[in-house]
């Protein structure tokens, strides 16, 4: 015979916190455009809503986006690439800078402010397209970083989608990135 199970009172409500939090956050797969949400910019008070990077608001260019992002994360695509920073990635809200120097190149630079946020508690993901690669170098090819101390780039753990035709790698801090094959960047 079955006998009832009994749920602590506070995981229950521990629960219910996580889920609320996650069903009104800005996911990155939030069907909201964003058109809808600067509606909501304009129409309500900015400084609770940036807090928790709910809002987002920021500048940007053809090569170069900044935006605020806070504790329930966000994503920041330029050009050929796209941060996506998961709920819970940052301790704080922080200011980031995503910017692709050169389009012809698959080379990005991002970074933080403050400094002190450029250390995450769970992966920000980075994904390249890579579709004016040669589909051949394509199958070997990943994301590298900079070492500014070795002045070398150093290739990443990635993950090449043939299907979607993009390299992502998870990263623990920002820094200056690349496509790579075969040691060389380049598509």
């Amino acid at each position: 015979m079955l006998g009832r199970v009994r749920v602590p009172q506070s995981f229950l409500l521990g629960l219910t916190l996580v889920l609320a939090l996650a069903g009104c956050s800005n996911m990155p797969t939030q069907p909201l455009s964003t058109e809808s949400v600067e509606s909501v910019v304009n129409q309500t008070s900015e400084a609770p809503a940036e807090v928790l990077g709910l809002l987002g608001g920021g500048t940007s260019s053809v090569t170069t986006k900044t935006k605020t992002i806070g504790l329930l994360g966000g994503t920041i695509s330029v050009g050929d690439f796209t941060v996506v920073i998961p709920p819970a990635a940052l301790t704080r809200t922080a200011t980031i800078t995503v910017s692709q120097p050169d389009p012809a190149r698959p080379e990005v630079n991002l970074d933080i402010s403050p400094a002190s946020a450029n250390r995450f508690l769970l992966p920000v993901l980075l994904t390249a397209n890579a579709k004016r690669m040669d589909r051949s170098l394509l199958s070997v090819a990943c994301v590298s970083y900079y070492n500014p101390t070795t002045q070398k780039w150093e290739d990443l753990g990635s993950t090449v989608s043939i299907l979607n035709l993009t390299v992502s790698t998870p990263l623990w801090h920002f820094s200056t990135y690349r496509v790579s094959s075969g040691g060389k960047a380049g598509w």
